[in-house]
């Protein structure tokens, strides 16, 4: 008769051992490794991409995929970059609306395979982006693993670039199609020609009167040859635009060089100071493609039925700027055999043009950094034809003057000079700069050694940990860029570690700010917690969402301070509020705020410290300029 509750009680025991014994030891899923050509695995930092200016095509990065051990083979790896229809991979992959995807398969773990990242400009001045590549593996038994990296993509234009000359465009002579009548349309050719001379450096020259300069423009067919003249007076470059029915699309100068003077002074060259713009469009099936909107470029390469009007543009009226042998700089150029010096170090070997003055469009020819071409041809599926940083420095040759404080133009350099000392036992934080070149440097100490308890990151550049003792130390610092052919450059470095720490005066002061989220806290810039991501989820945050724009916030002691130095970090919620676009520091004089002079850094996940020549005064104002969303700040410190 006890039996059912001897039962019930073997039950409960078994049912407690289940509940309590220790659960199985969770696996790790199977992960792909992606690998830089410095053999850094980005996994866990991502990949860094840079937008040249924005009107010429972009440099890419070259990724190797070691696939995971310990799954089924064959696998196949779905890459995606995904978050702008921007972003691009190299052929075979597809174009999307969101991104760029592609598909490497791998018979077995010691495989590797290599693909390229980039992505197509965006026209104008913008903030840095952040995106994401996801990876997904499928293996021979239908199991599949999801894992994803960050894409940052710095823009490196933050002002408007235009031509440093002014442009005159006529269109008076397109009767025979009225292409050019159409408002998008003639925006497209427009820009595409501004693109050309966005790059050159060329102050204005002397004004050709109204009717002075001859060109000539064809009629259909090109039968029927018009002479025209300038109708309005100028100092830059004037251009006729006409639209014919066959049987080509082309651009060429009124070869004379006649007013190519300067205060009175004939300039080398000659440079032509009228130039003609000739669109044909007689392809059945095609459409034209006119919009300049930076997700829309994809859409170029729709089963080919289309006919970008900014990218033929663009390509023909390079022959009207440098490359025709009405240009006697170019017909030299041409007689080298391309040799000339700065093609053949960038390039890494010469680059003959064909006889119609074109740049050869077979892969040797295509531009080593972005392999883009101003053809159809590109290491990336995209048939929009794109200005290159080879096409420029071949059409310096022409004799226009390259802006080499252009981005694409900048050799590799470190930019910061010297260290700020540190103090033992006090948390450090120093990120080294860096510019030109191609982004996505590699930092490595060569010689000599950190002072102990500090490291530096190879992907950031930023020094960063608690000195252990004080004492000097020296060390020489490598920088490398992602462009195969660049020569490393070094900076060495003495850096001091004292035997106090320096005094946070920040935590004196009284916070205020321009504004404030009614669930932040503004006290929360100098409570003295250090931030332990900028995606602080447990500290008080101080952001402005939904507020953009100019926001600051502000530092206020009951007495004069005298700053050398200060530390701030950003909130970057990967939402709402970001990294800012750019800021600056600011001190009250006594009746007004004044500039900080300094470099400022925009690194997330760091402080940011700017070092200056001393400044006294009793406030102290960080001024942020919001870029992809609101901003905001988890800490800010001031040091004497």
């Amino acid at each position: 008769m006890r039996r059912p509750a001897v039962l019930a009680t073997l039950l409960t025991v078994l049912l407690a051992s289940f509940l309590t014994a220790a659960p199985p030891a969770a696996h790790a899923a199977p992960t792909a490794q992606v690998v830089d050509i410095f053999g850094r695995v980005v996994n866990d930092y991502g990949v860094k991409l840079v937008d040249w200016q924005g009107y010429l095509a972009n440099p890419y990065v070259e990724l190797t995929v070691r696939p995971p051990a310990d799954v089924r083979y064959p696998i196949t790896v779905d890459l995606k970059a995904e978050g702008t229809s921007r972003l691009m991979m190299d052929l075979p992959s597809q174009l999307t609306a969101t991104g760029a995807t592609k598909t490497l398969t791998f018979a077995s773990a010691s495989e590797t395979k290599v693909f390229r990242l980039a992505i197509h400009s965006k026209r104008g001045p913008g903030a840095d982006e952040l995106h994401t590549l996801r990876l997904t593996v499928r293996d021979a038994g239908g199991a599949t693993y999801q894992q994803s990296m960050p894409i940052r993509v710095q823009q490196d234009e933050k002002t408007a670039l235009e031509p440093s000359l002014p442009l005159t465009f006529d269109y008076r002579y397109d009767t025979i199609t009225g292409y050019f009548s159409a408002p998008a349309f003639r925006t497209a050719a427009e820009e595409a020609v501004k693109d050309w001379f966005r790059f050159f450096d060329m102050a204005p020259f002397d004004t050709v009167a109204a009717g002075a300069e001859t060109n000539h423009l064809p009629g259909n067919d090109w039968q029927n040859t018009v002479t025209v003249t300038n109708n309005a007076a100028y100092n830059g470059m004037y251009v006729f635009f006409r639209g014919i029915q066959t049987p080509y699309s082309t651009g060429y100068p009124a070869a004379n060089g006649r007013y190519s003077t300067r205060g009175g002074q004939q300039l080398a060259g000659p440079l032509h100071r009228s130039t003609a713009m000739i669109f044909e469009y007689d392809e059945a099936g095609k459409q034209l493609f006119t919009s300049l909107a930076d997700e829309d470029w994809y859409k170029t390469d729709i089963a080919g039925s289309v006919l970008d009007v900014h990218g033929l543009v663009m390509h023909e009226y390079g022959h009207a700027v440098a490359f025709h042998s009405d240009w006697a700089g170019m017909r030299a150029y041409v007689a080298s055999g391309g040799t000339d010096p700065d093609v053949v170090a960038y390039q890494g070997r010469a680059v003959p043009l064909d006889s119609s003055y074109h740049i050869p469009g077979d892969q040797p020819n295509w531009d080593r950094i972005s392999g883009q071409s101003g053809g159809w041809t590109h290491l990336f599926p995209t048939r929009r034809w794109m200005l290159t940083k080879l096409a420029l420095l071949v059409a310096e040759n022409a004799g226009w003057k390259l802006n080499r404080d252009l981005t694409p133009f900048l050799p590799p350099s470190i930019t910061t000079t010297s260290l700020p000392q540190a103090a033992a036992g006090a948390a450090y934080q120093q990120t080294l700069q860096a510019k030109g070149g191609v982004p996505f440097y590699d930092w490595q100490v060569t010689s000599g050694s950190l002072p102990a308890g500090l490291s530096l990151d190879r992907f950031t550049g930023a020094i960063t940990g608690t000195p252990t003792a004080a004492g000097t130390s020296t060390f020489t610092v490598r920088l490398r860029d992602y462009d195969r052919l660049s020569t490393p450059v070094t900076r060495t470095y003495t850096l001091t570690v004292t035997g106090t720490a320096p005094s946070n005066l920040a935590r004196s002061a009284t916070p205020s700010a321009s504004y404030t989220s009614a669930w932040e806290s503004v006290a929360a810039i100098n409570d003295g917690i250090d931030p332990p991501r900028s995606n602080d989820t447990v500290n008080r945050r101080w952001g402005t969402w939904p507020q953009t724009g100019t926001q600051w916030a502000e530092l206020t002691w009951p007495a004069t301070q005298t700053l050398r130095s200060a530390d701030v970090y950003f909130f970057d919620d990967g939402g709402g509020v970001r990294v800012p676009a750019s800021w600056k520091l600011q001190y009250w004089t006594g009746s007004a705020y004044a500039d900080v002079p300094g470099t400022y850094p925009v690194a997330a996940d760091a402080y940011n410290r700017v070092c200056f020549a001393a400044v006294s005064t009793t406030r102290l104002r960080v001024v942020l300029q919001s870029g992809q969303g609101s901003v905001g700040l988890l800490e800010v410190k001031a040091f004497a």
